[in-house]
């Protein structure tokens, strides 16, 4: 057992994802999102598994897929959703997908290594603020659970806008502070959880997503756990 966790361990110390760890900008934006989800990355899917399948299921039922639209999954982690994406959708077109930690990556490539259109998957490791698809290249962004990372959602939403076609779609979603439970959650994970920066009520993002020019199409709430309530957005680019 102790062999086999060593050559696990020695496998995430390779990974070939490494660009942006010598990057000092992201270094010091992202530093503790890097180090705290690198130190889950195995852990990750178990650890919240109840809250995915929940917001799994939620994009999957908006998603409404025809079959080879271009998708763009921001923050991909270890790729639940592009692998559910193509189950359920028998989704053959090019799926890009990008992650701030190394580790969840290498989890993401293993998990999508069988994956049959593999041809048209590409893995990047990358933040909302800066990564590599072009202008107007992708037919559906979707931003699961990335929200409440970020330091500058403004650019972010920018970003998104900025690669997707002309009536392409941002798909949103994430913690919704107008529960409770969720407002609570929020303050107690600002303090202790180093990756968290902000968690946001419907009014703010509705407000962000229209100051982007972003035309919103389809909004839904509900409570993926017990703890946490989610907001879902659905918004064209006009």
């Amino acid at each position: 057992m102790a062999q086999k966790q060593k050559k696990k361990t020695a496998k995430i110390a390779s990974s070939k994802y490494k660009t942006y760890i010598k990057d000092s900008l992201t270094k010091k934006i992202y530093k503790n999102v890097i180090e705290e989800y690198s130190q889950v990355a195995r852990i990750y899917d178990d650890k919240w598994k109840s809250y995915l399948a929940s917001t799994e299921e939620g994009i999957l039922e908006q998603l409404k897929l025809k079959g080879k639209e271009t998708i763009l999954d921001a923050g991909c982690g270890t790729g639940s959703l592009i692998a559910a994406i193509r189950k359920k959708f028998k989704h053959r077109g090019k799926i890009l997908g990008f992650d701030i930690t190394p580790a969840m990556l290498d989890l993401a490539e293993y998990k999508l290594s069988k994956d049959r259109f593999n041809k048209t998957l590409e893995l990047e490791l990358a933040h909302c603020e800066n990564f590599s698809a072009k202008n107007k290249s992708v037919d559906v962004v979707i931003s699961s659970s990335v929200l409440h990372h970020l330091p500058h959602p403004d650019k972010a939403i920018a970003e998104f806008y900025r690669v997707l076609k002309k009536g392409g779609r941002l798909i949103l979603v994430d913690f919704c502070t107008d529960y409770p439970t969720t407002f609570l959650f929020d303050r107690i994970a600002r303090i202790f959880h180093k990756a968290h920066h902000k968690a946001y009520g419907t009014a703010s993002v509705e407000e962000l997503l229209k100051k982007h020019k972003f035309s919103i199409t389809a909004f839904k709430t509900w409570k993926a756990t017990s703890v946490l309530g989610v907001m879902l957005f659905e918004a064209k680019k006009k």
